[in-house]
C-alpha cells in the first residue's frame, strides 16, 4: 500500500507528508525542549522545513536523479522526524534550505546552459548559508567539482565562483558597515579544531548518527553498483551527491567534537533521500518492497517512543 502510494507524485502526496511532518512535531512539543512561547519563530522553522520538503521533490523530479515518484519526499520526511530536535535550530534549518538551493544550481549544470550564471547562483547560496554556520564553506568543494565535471572546457568558468564569494564579501562589508557590527567576519568565520580531536570524537559521537551514516554509505555502495552496471545516465549526479554527502559529514563530524550537536548532520538529508529513493527502486518483489517501507515509516516512532521512555 505504501509502496503504490508513493510510486506517483501527486498533490495528495504533498499534502499527506506535510501533515504527518506537521503532526509528529506537535507531539514533540511534549518531548523536547522547544521555546513555545515564541510561536512565530516556531512557525518560521516549520515553515523552512516544509520548503525543504516541496524541494527535495522538485529537485528530483527536474534533475531526473530518481524516477517520477514521491519516496524521495518520504525518506527525508522520515529522516526530519528521526531527530525532532531540528525545529528548534534556526541556524540548522535555514542553512540547509541555502544548501539544497546551491546544490540544485549544480544540478542543473548538466544542461550546459547559462553555466556561468549557475555556478555564481550555487556559490552566492553556499556563501549565504555560511551566515548561519561557517563551516558549510566546505561544500564549496562541490562546486568546483561540478565545474571540473560540467564546465571545463572553459577557463573563466572556475574563475566564477571566486567573483561570487568576492561579491558577497562586498555586500556582507557594506552590510556590516551600515549596521555598525563590522567585528562580526571575524568572530563568526572561524574554524576551530580540537587538539585532541580524536578523544573529544569519541567522547561527544552518538552511536544514531553513527548508524545512519553506516547505513547510507551501506545504500551508496549497492546503488552505484546497480547503476553503473544498468548504466542509467544519473551516475553524474549520484558522483555529485556522493560528495555532497561526503562533505555534509565531515561538516558535522568537525562541529560535533566541539558538542554533541548531531542535528548537524541535517546537511546530509537530501542526498540520503535520494540514495535510499534509488535503493528502494532496486526492489523488484513488491512485498519486500512493501516491507522495507513500513519499518522506515514505524523507525521514527520507534525513536520516538524510546526518547519518551528515557
Amino acid at each position: 500500500m505504501i509502496s503504490s502510494f508513493f510510486s506517483k507524485t501527486k498533490p495528495i502526496n504533498y499534502l499527506v507528508l506535510l501533515i504527518f511532518l506537521l503532526v509528529f512535531y506537535l507531539i514533540n512539543l511534549f518531548t523536547v525542549q522547544v521555546e513555545i512561547g515564541n510561536i512565530i519563530l516556531l512557525i518560521s522553522f516549520l515553515i523552512a522545513i516544509l520548503l525543504q520538503v516541496i524541494g527535495v521533490q522538485e529537485i528530483v523530479r527536474t534533475r531526473k536523479i530518481t524516477n517520477p515518484t514521491s519516496f524521495s519526499m518520504l525518506f527525508f520526511v522520515l529522516l526530519c522526524m528521526a531527530i525532532p530536535q531540528v525545529v528548534n535550530n534556526k541556524e540548522v534549518v535555514f542553512c540547509n534550505l541555502f544548501l539544497m538551493l546551491s546544490i540544485n544550481r549544480l544540478l542543473a549544470l548538466k544542461n550546459l546552459k547559462q553555466v556561468k550564471q549557475k555556478i555564481f547562483d550555487a556559490t552566492l547560496w553556499i556563501c549565504v548559508a555560511s551566515i548561519f554556520d561557517s563551516w558549510v564553506l566546505l561544500f564549496l568543494i562541490v562546486v568546483f567539482l561540478a565545474v571540473y565535471v560540467y564546465g571545463t572546457k572553459e577557463f573563466k568558468n572556475w574563475l566564477v565562483p571566486l567573483v561570487a564569494i568576492t561579491f558577497f564579501l562586498l555586500l556582507m562589508w557594506a552590510f556590516l558597515i551600515l549596521t555598525k557590527n563590522i567585528g562580526f567576519l571575524e568572530e563568526h568565520y572561524i574554524f576551530p579544531i580540537s587538539r585532541n580531536f580524536s578523544n573529544d570524537f569519541i567522547q561527544n559521537f552518538s552511536i544514531k548518527p553513527f548508524v545512519y551514516i553506516v547505513v547510507v554509505i551501506s545504500l551508496i555502495l549497492i546503488v552505484f553498483i546497480k547503476q553503473g552496471y544498468q548504466g542509467v545516465g544519473r551516475i553524474v549526479h549520484l558522483r555529485l551527491l556522493l560528495v555532497y554527502f561526503l562533505v555534509a559529514i565531515i561538516t558535522f563530524i568537525v562541529q560535533t567534537v566541539e558538542a554533541n550537536n548531531y542535528i548537524l548532520i541535517l546537511y546530509s538529508f537530501f542526498p540520503a533521500a535520494v540514495f535510499a529513493t534509488n535503493f528502494i527502486e532496486t526492489f523488484k518483489r513488491k512485498r519486500l518492497k512493501e516491507l522495507v517501507l513500513v519499518i522506515c515509516v514505524l523507525f521514527p516512532f520507534v525513536l520516538l517512543l524510546v526518547d519518551i521512555i528515557k
